[in-house]
């Protein structure tokens, strides 16, 4: 009896220990359907998405119902190629920034393989194939915008929901416990030590103050 007593003392006192564990999103996905211009679906086709940067390439071919998914691609800019036998080669580029889920829909046109057809692709504002949200702070905003301290985390306010976290919190740097500058961040109105700090995917939180460890 008093080993079963020792053994739950000892899961509760982990369990209260256990720091909570977050999914890190750092990749996206580019997701699609496939058509003639009748609006029939049309399987086998050979879809081709290319990273500008590294010039990695990916290639799936079509399924059954003519959809088409690539999934966990680094984030950039990609340019997407459709080919089919007896339809004109299509061709559309996308910025893609993590957790992006991009529909890119194409309806091929009947035509020789060697015609080109450029189609616009953008991310919407409103991806219904995921319920992720996310944001990007460009480079341009980076370095252009004016920013007390140059404090690069106050460059997370830009993203809608996020302000600054409780002026006396421990993340906030105005306690004289705290060693390190201002990190407080709240999102959607959470605690400013439950945020989830990544770098270059890799997880960098600081277990007791609930902030960042490393500011490059």
């Amino acid at each position: 009896m008093r080993a079963a007593r020792s053994l739950a003392t000892a899961v509760a006192v982990l369990c209260l220990a256990a720091h909570p564990a977050f999914a890190q999103l750092t990749t996206a996905d580019i997701v699609g359907r496939v058509t003639d211009t009748t609006g029939a679906v049309l399987p086998g086709v050979t879809v081709t998405v290319e990273h500008a940067g590294t010039h990695e390439t990916r290639v799936v071919p079509t399924n059954e119902s003519g959809d088409y998914a690539f999934t966990l691609l680094p984030i950039g800019r990609y340019s997407v190629k459709i080919e089919l036998q007896g339809f004109s080669t299509q061709a559309a580029a996308l910025d893609l920034a993590a957790g992006d889920r991009a529909r890119l829909d194409v309806k091929m046109q009947v035509g020789a393989v060697a015609e080109n057809v450029l189609v616009t692709a953008e991310s919407p504002l409103v991806q219904t194939d995921s319920a992720t949200l996310s944001s990007l702070v460009t480079e341009k905003a980076v370095q252009d915008l004016p920013v007390n301290g140059r404090n690069f985390v106050r460059l997370v306010q830009l993203v809608p929901g996020a302000n600054e976290g409780v002026p006396n919190s421990l993340a906030s740097g105005t306690r004289p416990d705290d060693r390190r500058q201002t990190s407080a961040i709240s999102i959607n109105g959470a605690l400013d030590n439950q945020n989830n700090q990544l770098l270059d995917g890799i997880d960098n939180n600081e277990r007791f103050i609930g902030t960042m460890v490393v500011k490059p």
